[in-house]
């Protein structure tokens, strides 16, 4: 068993799946019906993680990772790509984004990391004609993680309008402090009826195009 190449063994039943006797459900898979299980099988492995639970946590991983290999045999069938044009992509990205291993940078500590992989990234970029810093900000992130993504691309980019805390008093800082504030916001807007999500939606939609306007002019 230990020899055995489980890899090449998840591709045959893929194969086999997706063959004239295969699953009628498998076969009938495109890109866009199989978005939904992307963030189901990404939100179940969060939570078998939180759990603690390294059964479920493998069972979990194990659907996320095969969602991927699922992707790869539909665009292979649709002749758009194949799993080993993902894979090759995948290491030359990691090459890549690792001068500090693979070539002759060096990187003496996390922060000398971070800097070789936002100048590369930056790089990546240019070569594919992003117009802003925050065009490779996923749109379908939970707002809150987006909100914080956007802010960070902000700082980066010395934006002289970040937003900040709108009260001036000195408040405590630390995770609880803050979520226990967040929660009283999400009650605020339940007692009032308001969407919260789709407010701060709006909100991050207002940042986001005037530090694109800024940038257009800087």
């Amino acid at each position: 068993m230990a020899n055995r190449d489980w890899f090449k063994e998840l591709l045959e039943i893929t194969d086999r799946l997706h063959g004239p006797n295969g699953c009628p459900w498998d076969r009938e898979q495109t890109f866009a019906s199989l978005k939904p299980y992307i963030l189901e099988e990404a939100h179940e492995a969060l939570d078998a993680i939180d759990e603690g639970d390294d059964q479920k946590i493998l069972e979990e991983l194990g659907d996320l990772f095969y969602t991927t290999i699922f992707y790869a045999k539909v665009a292979d069938k649709e002749g758009r790509f194949s799993i080993d044009d993902l894979l090759e992509k995948l290491c030359t990205k990691l090459v890549r984004r690792h001068p500090h291993v693979f070539g002759k940078e060096e990187a003496k500590s996390v922060e000398d990391v971070k800097q070789h992989w936002e100048r590369i990234k930056k790089e990546e970029g240019k070569n594919r004609e992003e117009k802003s810093a925050l065009d490779s900000i996923p749109k379908t992130l939970p707002s809150l993680a987006r909100g914080q993504k956007i802010l960070k691309r902000m700082q980066k980019s010395q934006y002289p309008f970040v937003p900040s805390s709108s009260s001036g008093e000195q408040k405590e800082q630390n995770e609880s402090a803050l979520a226990a504030r967040l929660l009283d916001l999400v009650c605020e807007a339940t007692e009032a009826d308001i969407d919260l999500e789709q407010a701060f939606r709006t909100l991050l939609k207002e940042q986001e195009e005037h530090f694109r306007s800024w940038e257009r002019k800087n």
